[in-house]
């Protein structure tokens, strides 16, 4: 028998996956489906003490003696509360304690219901933390469950030991039933690892993805562990333009991974193990194919000094708490990949990313013609989304800072981001921004300290194009108030009030007139207003990904697919794929 409460069930195989033998049981209703299912498991070891003041001190006692994680459970109501005083010792002892209690659904929250005080409002010096479970409607809820408790059991031992706190949310018409048609479920378990405990992995044979994110541009030492770790490993470096990092065995290849479809993406592209370090990545074609991928067909490892618990991809399976130079030397020992298979494979497709396409003017029109052009040194500012993802799809050139405000992903601050980034150098600064962005931040324009190197993009397409993308233009006017049309007619006028030279462009044949203005030195900061409409960005988008697409069929499988499926696996490749697809 075992409880249908699915967070429990979680909870109780996390508990094993761990190794928490020990549990401190109070009595109660609401703690049934806990008590149960360790009294009946002879993994655990279970101790009864009915006073729950009384259970806490019993748990410290039992830590002094094994030295061991103590785990407890109690009821809802007032029990949490009673283990306040026995909390406190432990917080101050440093007593690794996870008190597992239970709660009401939120829906009787606040609302006159039997046994239902707030259960997670412990003094500051009481836990370190304190997490609480959802109950579990969809795998939304599961997944949550999942790296909750497994940060929640991290934490008792993270930099110092000390007692958290774990509630699991239930329903009062489930809390008492079981069945023996269910079984303990196999979730995910992560594990933290620091520069001198053991690590045990595993990266010979694998296939690699190194996803860089947001980072200033590395320092050697930084840049020499890095290409270290990938010469010697079969490693393709993700590295997009605001990670900053252009090594030998990186592409900024966002033309694939946006383009290709879910399918080919696993079917393909798919790695063995991926391994996170920098910001947050500032693209969706990525994030989705790893997001989407079915649950174990991957590992991802993180590597960052705050040792935090990020499961951005649902696939988390290490952290390593650590800086990422350290990493990559230290894993680096010992090993020397000879083939670098995985890399050729994206190279043979990114090779073939046609980015000379012939398009309307319009924001992937203008990173198309300038891409290439911005001088070694300058630094090159994003605003999101629409800028961003246009020149996402280009490659910078090593040399470039380029950045981008992604780390909250808002729509305010890009611009007065990039006037404190153009003010100490003297080199070439571009800033690119959408109407709805400019607007956002136009006052910055007014910052006294602006330098005559500075250079702004304006793309005036009159309104948040981000929806008119979506096929929600079919069905309502979402230029009225959701993409905020008609607010401005132009920056002409804020433009010449704050001694900004002030260039329009509103054609193709503008814009290669004045092409050279974007690099020439100039006695006053400039801004170049791109306008453009909606129904062109719409079809140099169009234009741009059909040209780019990748499908996964076999009779879709391009000479360019084939021979970087040989690649892979050798001359048997293309029939073994073929014969996966059912072709």
């Amino acid at each position: 028998m075992i409880t249908i409460l699915e967070n429990a069930r979680i909870v109780i195989s996390l508990l094993k996956a761990h190794n928490i033998r020990y549990v401190v049981a109070s009595p109660g209703g609401s703690n049934i489906p806990i008590v149960e299912a360790v009294q009946q498991d002879p993994f655990f070891k279970v101790y009864s003490v009915v006073d729950e003041r009384s259970a806490m001190y019993f748990a410290i006692g039992l830590y002094m003696q094994t030295g061991e994680i103590i785990a407890t459970s109690c009821t809802s109501a007032q029990a949490t509360r009673n283990y306040i005083p026995g909390l406190t010792e432990a917080f101050y002892k440093h007593v690794p304690i996870l008190a597992i209690t239970m709660s009401k659904h939120p829906v009787y929250v606040r609302q006159d219901y039997m046994q239902c005080p707030i259960q997670t409002s412990l003094p500051i010096d009481a836990v370190k933390k304190s997490y609480t479970l959802p109950y579990i409607h969809d795998d939304n809820d599961r997944t949550i469950c999942v790296r909750t408790v497994n940060e929640a059991i991290l934490e008792l031992t993270h930099h110092s030991n000390g007692p958290v706190q774990l509630n699991i949310e239930e329903l009062d018409s489930e809390t008492w039933q079981f069945t023996n048609s269910l079984s303990l479920p196999s979730p995910r378990v992560i594990n933290r690892y620091e520069l001198d405990d053991e690590w045990p992995i595993e990266l010979k044979g694998k296939k690699i993805m190194l996803l860089m994110g947001e980072h200033r541009p590395y320092d050697k030492q930084e840049i020499d562990a890095i290409d270290s770790f990938c010469e010697n490993f079969n490693v393709f470096a993700y590295a997009d333009n605001i990670a900053n990092y252009h090594g030998k065995y990186a592409l900024q290849p966002y033309s694939i991974s946006m383009y290709c479809s879910q399918k080919a993406f696993m079917e393909i592209f798919k790695p063995d193990i991926v391994i996170t370090i920098g910001g947050i990545i500032g693209e969706y074609g990525i994030f989705s194919k790893l997001f989407n991928a079915s649950p174990g067909s991957f590992e991802h490892w993180r590597v960052a000094k705050d040792g935090n618990v990020v499961d951005t991809y649902k696939k988390l399976t290490k952290i390593f708490e650590c800086n990422p130079t350290d990493f990559f030397r230290r894993v680096s020992k010992g090993h020397k990949e000879e083939n670098h298979s995985y890399y050729k494979l994206w190279k043979s497709y990114y090779d073939k990313v046609n980015f000379d396409i012939e398009l309307p003017l319009s924001n992937l029109y203008v990173a198309q013609q300038l891409h290439n052009e911005i001088p070694n040194g300058s630094t090159l500012t994003l605003a999101i989304h629409g800028s961003l993802r246009s020149w996402l799809n280009f490659p910078i050139k090593e040399g470039i800072n380029c950045a981008s405000p992604v780390a909250a992903f808002g729509i305010d601050g890009g611009m007065s981001m990039f006037f404190g980034e153009s003010v100490e150098t003297d080199k070439l600064s571009f800033f690119v921004t959408g109407d709805l962005a400019y607007l956002y931040d136009m006052n910055s324009m007014s910052i006294r300290h602006i330098k005559n190197n500075v250079r702004i993009i304006l793309i005036n397409n009159n309104g948040g194009m981000e929806f008119k993308f979506t096929d929600m233009v079919n069905k309502f006017d979402v230029g009225k108030y959701v993409a905020a049309d008609n607010h401005f007619r132009n920056a002409e006028g804020w433009s010449r009030t704050n001694n900004f030279d002030y260039i329009p462009i509103k054609s193709k044949e503008d814009f290669i007139a004045i092409k050279e203005k974007f690099f020439e030195p100039s006695d006053r900061p400039v801004l170049f207003e791109v306008f453009t409409t909606p129904e062109q960005e719409r079809k140099s988008a169009e234009l741009y990904s059909s040209t780019n697409k990748i499908i996964a069929s076999g009779e879709h499988l391009k000479e360019g697919v084939k021979d970087s499926i040989k690649i892979l696996f050798g001359e048997q490749g293309i029939s073994k794929v073929k014969k996966i697809l059912g072709k």
